[in-house]
């Protein structure tokens, strides 16, 4: 599964064919056919793990957030640090998402977007219950934060695209766009970029 991450990210999925796959790995091609049906099973495998630990990797970090605000800046700089560790990875999913192995699986790609959302819109309505959100459409909102998140997937080969300063400016964008200006002051979130000493 490792290989084919490595040839999917480099070669493209189209390129990447089972016997590819092999070679690239050292073994044979029956060998990945004894444990995968075939190349739909294998990618189907690769999508299930990268975005099981995108999962791993964020719910924590969210979680331990109190606050709306905290759990939105956690959710943007969690996805982005883990774009920005395995960059191979994300590369590989790209390429399946536009090389339309999606339609392969059977998956339909608006739905599962749709769900995908669901949490974030969900975080955003909790945030304006308890009112540190002001009022908006939080599916727009959810689905704002992550169109430009997964902007920034298709340039994760791009060594120079700084991924941390990408966080810090989302941070700062979705925080000054979701605050509730009836907030008093010494509640609203610090946007300012500034650590707390």
């Amino acid at each position: 599964m490792e290989s084919a991450i490595e040839v999917i990210a480099k070669e493209g999925y189209a390129n990447a064919s089972l016997a590819r796959i092999a070679r690239h790995t050292g073994i044979s091609r029956g060998l990945i056919s004894y444990h995968f049906a075939g190349k739909d099973e294998l990618i189907s495998r690769v999508l299930v793990t990268v975005f099981g630990e995108v999962a791993a990797y964020m719910g924590p970090r969210v979680e331990a957030e109190r606050t709306a605000v905290g759990q939105l800046r956690a959710y943007i700089e969690s996805n982005l640090a883990y774009m920005d560790a395995h960059r191979s990875r994300i590369a590989a999913v790209v390429e399946i998402i536009s090389g339309g192995g999606l339609a392969t699986l059977g998956v339909d790609p608006i739905q599962a977007e749709e769900e995908s959302l669901m949490p974030l819109a969900e975080l955003f309505r909790r945030g304006q219950v308890d009112g540190e959100f002001r009022a908006f459409d939080p599916l727009i909102m959810a689905r704002s934060v992550r169109g430009v998140i997964d902007s920034m997937a298709p340039r994760v080969t791009d060594v120079d695209l700084d991924l941390k300063a990408c966080a810090r400016e989302l941070t700062t964008l979705f925080e000054l766009a979701t605050r509730n200006p009836s907030r008093r002051d010494n509640e609203s979130p610090d946007v300012s970029g500034a650590k707390p000493s």
